[in-house]
Parts: structure tokens; sequence; C-alpha cells
């Protein structure tokens, strides 16, 4: 089971003018999803969210926050010896809610973080593209090594304009380590707007799609849903994608 440096709601009073809302920090874990899934991994999720998915797994956390300087943060990642575990290989995931939101204070952020480090360590940002990175925080996409895009579909319940931002989908084509993960509700529902709007548009390639099904117990992760998901994916020439911490630890926090 992984270990927690922040637990959700824990209460943090800072005294610093440039912070972070974190909602946890958890590590000695893995990375339970896209292409790096079974990676070690340690998780930064940062509050907040700009979409209401009914079907979020992770909403009860993202919800609850507290404000940690981002010196104090560097300082509790030292602190706690994480900066070996990063040397070693293990990934940062910086989660959500919707980083994005943050990226001002996540530039500043990673850059203090990779100045405590003798290599560059591997950063997956985890993102639902609804919100565009500012031009004066472009160097995010630098400073990230793979960034992990869910964006929303209709079956997500989410209003078109809320989950679907063309200029923040159009920002990732820089990027070399992009990957597209779509969690599917209704199978050819889902696949038909993928098509329109996502490979017809050349958002993305077909060889960057991952196709995951619906599921935040693994009760609802069913063999059958698998089963349905799973070959959609080998017939229309796409990944498919299973959720390693569901079936593992089910529905269970901080792993």
């Amino acid at each position: 089971m992984a270990r927690y440096i922040i637990e959700p709601g824990k209460a943090w009073e800072s005294h610093e003018e440039h912070c972070l809302r974190v909602s946890e920090l958890f590590v000695d874990a893995f990375q339970g999803e896209g292409i790096y899934a079974g990676v070690p991994a340690m998780f930064l999720r940062l509050a907040g969210c700009p979409l209401n998915c009914h079907w979020c797994d992770s909403k009860n956390i993202w919800n609850k926050s507290t404000k940690i300087g981002i010196l104090e943060l560097v300082d509790l990642f030292k602190k706690e010896h994480l900066l070996e575990k990063l040397e070693k290989g293990v990934h940062l995931v910086i989660t959500g809610g919707s980083p994005i939101l943050q990226q001002e204070e996540l530039v500043n952020f990673i850059t203090q973080l990779q100045s405590e480090l003798h290599t560059k360590i591997f950063i997956e940002m985890e993102t639902e593209a609804s919100i565009k990175v500012e031009s004066k925080n472009s160097l995010l996409f630098f400073l990230v090594d793979c960034w992990n895009v869910s964006p929303k579909l209709e079956t997500s319940e989410v209003p078109n304009e809320k989950r679907y931002n063309l200029e923040a989908l159009e920002q990732l084509k820089v990027g070399t380590d992009v990957w597209f993960k779509f969690v599917i509700a209704y199978p050819e529902k889902d696949w038909e707007e993928i098509n329109e709007r996502f490979i017809k548009t050349k958002i993305a390639k077909k060889n960057q799609i991952i196709l995951m099904p619906e599921g935040a117990t693994r009760e609802s992760l069913n063999p059958e849903k698998k089963r349905v998901v799973a070959e959609l994916a080998v017939k229309k020439g796409v990944r498919y994608g299973s959720r390693l911490q569901i079936d593992i630890y089910d529905n269970k926090q901080g792993v």
C-alpha cells in the first residue's frame, strides 16, 4: 500500500506568497493507467476542476485542499527523501482535478524541484485539456515529459462548451509523448465522437489513443465491460488501457 505524505483534507498553514492548492501527496505507488501503467510512481494531486463528470472517481479528494508554499513543498520532498526516489526513476505524476488551473505555480514548483536534483526526473501530467496553457507558462511543455490527456466525451454529461477546448487540444501537438485516454461508457457512440472530433481533425493519431472502460469500482469494472472495450480497441486499431489501481485495490484512496 502507498504511503501518504499529505493526506486529503490535512490543514497546512503556509506563509509563502506562492502556493499550490494540494489535495494529497502519496508515494511508493505505481501508475495505474496510460502508456506507463505499472511504472513506480508518486502522486501529487492538485485541487479543483472546471468540470463535474458524473462518474469521476476522485471528486471527493480534489474537492479538499490545503495551500502549501512552493518552497515548503520542495522542502517536504527533501525531508521525506523523495528526491532520491525520483532520481532512481520513480515517476512524479501530477494529477487532479485539473492541474492546469494552477499552471503558473506548477512552473515555479517543477523548476524549483528540478534545481534540487542531479538529473532530469520524469514527470507525467494529467489533464482533461479544457484549459489552455498561457504563453507565459509555455515552459510547462518542456518541463513535463508525458502528457496523459483525458478529454471528456458527451457521455460524461459535461456541457460541450466546458469540456471541449480546441485551442488547448491544439497546443498538445508540440509534445512528443502525448497520449489520449478516453473513458468508454457507450462504445459505439463514444467511438463516433472520438473519430469525428479527434481523429478526423488530426488532434490525435490512432497510435496515441487509449480506450479505457468506465468504472470506479472493481464491481463496476467487470470482465464483460472490459471485454467489450478491448474488442472495440482491436477493431478500431487503437490501444486498450486497463485501470490497474482499481483491479488491485478496488476504490481505495491513496493508491
